[in-house]
């Protein structure tokens, strides 16, 4: 690393540090203010507001992340032109290229950091963050379960529950159906008064088994007590509660859609989020690019006429990811496209002006 690499890259380093730290206070600030009535309504104690921004603060790093990187890329360029180094440099016959190279290495090693730190760190720290709102803060009851009335639920094996209602303690299930179709014709099917959690399976009582042949003659086995057999579904499963998207990550959300693929349902909310998992981070890449083609072009850019510009290419990413999502849940547009049409359009415009810039 040349004396000019490491000078750059001190530079970028500085801005960027300072960057994450403001806007870090800015969106704790502004959610402190939005929720300091339910914080008083609630007698949150300090520790416990401090635990709450302790735990978001992993999310918010992520969030702040590619504004701050951005930010960075455009103030080194015009604190370089403001010193008359930018121009010296390019006297000398440093293009902006060469200049650019180490952050450009940097901002692949952040890309890689950030798909990491999303993976490891943040989805445990918001399910953390969701535990010290919910049972610290708010004084919910501490369990994971949830009461509810007919519903039905289909396994891994694409039997139907139909429950009459489900209660959580002990988990128990009332006027319970189970029923096995094959290409859509019921050839099996399962009553019991109730239901039973016993360690890893359920326990019916007080039922019959009805089983219909293909030339139409029923067949009935009655029961006092016995085990459900096949696929163990958890009384977390059939529970009201859902865990949030924020609170898993890539692996768990691809094990969720696998599951949701094997009962029949329909995965494709998740598979867009996992998509969106991926391709979010890569804009710390592609901002470096954009930041450093803006700030060669706009060598006279002051500073709030840099922050605000900073800020709108950010948010108008993050409007454009948003947007993308949700078309992606809804299965309006392929999955490919809700994920990664923001980082297209980001990286065909960064790359126009940086080849321009390079000139």
């Amino acid at each position: 690393m040349t004396l000019i690499d490491r000078y750059v890259l001190s530079t970028f380093v500085r801005v960027f540090l300072w960057s994450v730290l403001a806007f870090l206070a800015v969106f704790i600030l502004m959610d402190l203010i939005d929720h300091i009535d339910d914080f008083v309504d609630d007698e949150a104690t300090l520790l416990e507001i401090g635990r709450y921004y302790f735990f978001r603060l992993p999310y918010l790093i992520d969030f702040v992340t590619p504004i701050s990187m951005l930010m960075a890329s455009m103030f080194t360029v015009g604190i370089l032109s403001k010193n008359r180094e930018y121009a010296s440099m390019l006297a000398a016959g440093v293009s902006l290229l060469r200049l650019s190279r180490t952050l450009l290495v940097l901002g692949v090693l952040v890309t890689i950091a950030a798909i990491g730190w999303r993976e490891y760190v943040v989805a445990a720290a918001n399910h953390r963050h969701y535990d010290v709102r919910d049972y610290e803060i708010e004084e919910k009851e501490r369990h994971n379960l949830k009461g509810r009335s007919d519903f039905t639920h289909v396994d891994a094996w694409g039997r139907v529950y139909v429950v009459h209602r489900f209660r959580t303690r002990p988990p128990t299930l009332d006027r319970l159906s189970v029923q096995t179709f094959t290409d859509s014709t019921l050839v099996e099917r399962i009553d019991a008064r109730r239901a039973l959690w016993q360690e890893n399976h359920w326990e019916l009582r007080d039922g019959s088994i009805r089983r219909f042949a293909p030339d139409g003659t029923e067949s009935i086995e009655r029961f006092t007590s016995r085990r459900l057999e096949g696929p163990v579904e958890k009384p977390s499963e059939l529970s009201r509660r859902r865990i949030k998207h924020e609170e898993m990550n890539w692996r768990q959300l691809r094990d969720f859609a696998n599951w949701v693929d094997r009962t029949g349902g329909d995965s494709t909310q998740y598979r867009a989020e996992m998509a969106h998992k991926i391709s979010f981070p890569v804009i710390n890449l592609l901002v470096v690019i954009l930041g450093l083609a803006i700030g060669a072009a706009r060598r006279r850019t002051n500073l709030w006429a840099g922050f605000g510009l900073t800020v709108a290419l950010a948010f108008g990413y993050y409007l454009m990811m948003d947007f993308g999502l949700e078309l992606g849940r809804g299965g309006k547009v392929p999955i490919w496209a809700s994920a990664w049409t923001g980082n297209i359009v980001y990286a065909v415009t960064g790359t126009w002006l940086f080849v321009r810039a390079n000139r």
